[in-house]
């Protein structure tokens, strides 16, 4: 009779410490009908609960509604509702809190219930609770040993059910990496089409924005007064071709502008390579720095045919002892003409 007293107390001594093991991160409770079962969770840890039967029902004391923005947790069940999954998982979506859960498995006479609360700090939350039912406690059979039906489950399955635990956690991380992958393209995608959206508008407000700008600057050139450069020669003509310049060099802005014309005027087509405005002081002849704008790009003019160019330099490298001359000349360099500026 004492053998059974001890093998009863033990086993309910048994049952009664297994909660205290939901300190750890995975754990397991043994629940019946006058059981509470405590879920300790932390704010951006999801923590699954598995049944031993599939969930027919969840209900929550302070669920989370997404329309108001109210309630504590967030609980979500695994399947669909056809085929519901064993599984249920609880995040909380704020800092403290508490609350109770009832989950209602199988054919909806197993009722298990819970306490849920929220921890400050999450390495004492609960990951993954693997619930089982509690086993009444029997009478010892005569040989002494408890039967078959009261052993704890054998290795293999353990290993098994950790196998399946970690393929799932496993999956779930794939998802949400995925699904953070899909936001970030989401919002790249965005991000590009607002700047293509700009870099249209002002590409359509260029052009505008150009007359604006050339207006401007000829109306300060305008109040600061144009000044103006007599030209010496303003026409020669070499190999079949009447280069002709201005008679002015207009001066405004800082900025001095020579207008020219070539004129093809044999029964052959004109080349040449450039047009160049060079400085001579007498000893020795140097390039300006000068920008060349052409109203033709290639320097090739069919019989008859003309084009004209305007030659814009910095007045002030030019000093008043120095002669400016305007250069046209073909291949190797070759001077083809050439007009004298200013003496």
């Amino acid at each position: 009779m004492k053998a059974i007293i001890s093998i009863a107390v033990f086993s309910l001594l048994l049952a009664l410490s297994q909660p205290s093991r939901a300190q750890s991160p995975v754990t397991s409770l043994a629940l019946g009908p006058d059981r509470i079962g405590e879920i300790k969770t932390a704010p951006s840890i999801t923590t699954m609960i598995r049944f031993p039967d599939p969930v027919q029902e969840i209900i929550c004391g302070d669920l989370y509604d997404a329309a108001t923005g109210k309630g504590t947790f967030v609980v979500q069940r695994s399947g669909t509702a056809d085929h519901p999954g064993n599984e249920v998982f609880v995040k909380p979506v704020s800092s403290k809190g508490l609350s109770n859960m009832f989950v209602k498995t199988g054919d909806g006479k197993h009722t298990y219930s819970f306490d849920l609360s929220i921890v400050s700090t999450p390495q004492t939350a609960h990951r993954m609770v693997n619930i089982t039912d509690l086993v009444p406690v029997a009478s010892a059979p005569a040989n002494g040993h408890a039967s078959e039906e009261h052993r704890a489950p054998d290795s293999d399955k353990s290993t098994a059910d950790f196998e399946r635990l970690k393929a799932e956690a496993e999956q779930q991380t794939r998802q949400k990496a995925a699904e953070i992958l899909r936001n970030a393209q989401q919002q790249a995608d965005r991000k590009i089409a607002e700047a293509d959206q700009k870099l249209a508008e002002a590409e359509k407000l260029a052009p505008q924005r150009a007359e604006q700008e050339i207006e401007h600057r000829f109306l300060q050139a305008m109040m600061l007064g144009l000044r103006e450069m007599k030209v010496t020669n303003t026409r020669v003509l070499a190999k079949k071709a009447v280069v002709t310049v201005d008679p002015r060099v207009l001066i405004f802005d800082d900025r001095a502008y020579l207008r020219y014309t070539i004129q093809n005027t044999g029964d052959k087509d004109f080349s040449f390579t450039s047009v160049s405005i060079e400085l001579n002081d007498g000893k020795e002849s140097k390039p300006l720095t000068a920008e060349v704008n052409q109203s033709k790009a290639m320097n090739l003019l069919a019989p008859s045919e003309s084009l004209s160019g305007v030659i814009v330099f910095d007045p002030k490298q030019v000093g008043p002892k120095q002669r400016l001359t305007l250069f046209v000349r073909g291949e190797g360099s070759a001077e083809l003409a050439h007009l004298t500026i200013q003496d």
